[in-house]
């Protein structure tokens, strides 16, 4: 449901509307949240989590916005922009220098969700591809998941906790930079070794069967290694369009 809504908000998505009418888009189907829905434009860029407050949504300023449904939580973050060129002159290289590092580090964390890893070579993997001074990671980068949007997490500074099957992880890394605002490639995913795999396969083969999909976009459009013990749960799995505006435009590693 989360994916599916962020899907339609980004599909639907305008400017010059406010971002209560903006936040209809998500097609809220009533399912009880895990958090409260947030959205960011130009009324309240300066408040870390919040809801829409009747802003408009105004071309050439950042926008993030996620919704999070019991079990889920996607997010995404931009530009209200059709190309670089609607950015701030000093903004223009924020695909190259800061959305695209961005989208290359989530990868390589991605690739390193195997079983047996430990937090801290993902935490040390982040700190490497993303400099604090630069993009600015405070929060742990990635958490486990449940009825809460955040439960806890086994990835932080020299973390021996090692990622198991079963763990339902968000690939929540979260950078910000007063220049260029914010990038984000939240989405779940599970962490299942052949077992599990087997037995979600044999008792839910819809579910198998979406999620073999999702792998194969990742993989084969996106360009992602994803290990196979890693089933996304997202519709739009790892799709980042920095520019809303453009939002059939979106971040790979393929040309």
């Amino acid at each position: 449901m989360a994916s599916e809504g962020m899907k339609s908000l980004i599909t639907n998505f305008k400017s010059d509307i406010t971002d209560f009418d903006l936040a209809k888009e998500y097609r809220y189907t009533g399912y009880p949240l895990g958090c409260h829905i947030g959205m960011k434009s130009s009324g309240n860029q300066s408040i870390g989590l919040s809801s829409p407050v009747g802003a408009l949504i105004e071309k050439g300023l950042p926008f993030s916005t996620g919704i999070s449904y019991w079990g889920s939580n996607i997010c995404r973050a931009g530009w209200v922009a059709e190309s670089e060129h609607d950015l701030p002159e000093d903004a223009q290289d924020y695909v190259s220098n800061f959305a695209g590092p961005y989208f290359y580090a989530c990868t390589k964390w991605l690739e390193n969700l195997k079983i047996g890893t430990k937090g801290g070579v993902l935490r040390q993997l982040i700190d490497e591809h993303l400099p604090f001074e630069d993009f600015g990671v405070f929060l742990n980068p990635g958490h486990l998941i449940h009825y809460e949007e955040w439960l806890s997490s086994p990835i932080y500074p020299n973390s021996e906790e090692e990622i198991h099957s079963g763990m339902y992880m968000q690939v929540d890394i979260i950078p910000r930079s007063k220049k260029y605002s914010t990038s984000r490639m939240e989405d779940g995913v599970v962490i299942a070794d052949s077992h599990l795999r087997n037995k979600v396969k044999e008792e839910y083969p819809e579910v198998y069967e979406r999620c073999m999909k999702r792998r194969s976009f990742m993989i084969d459009v996106l360009g992602i290694n994803l290990p196979e013990e890693v089933l996304p749960l997202s519709n739009i799995p790892s799709l980042v369009p920095p520019f809303f505006l453009n939002h059939k435009k979106v971040l790979s590693l393929k040309p």
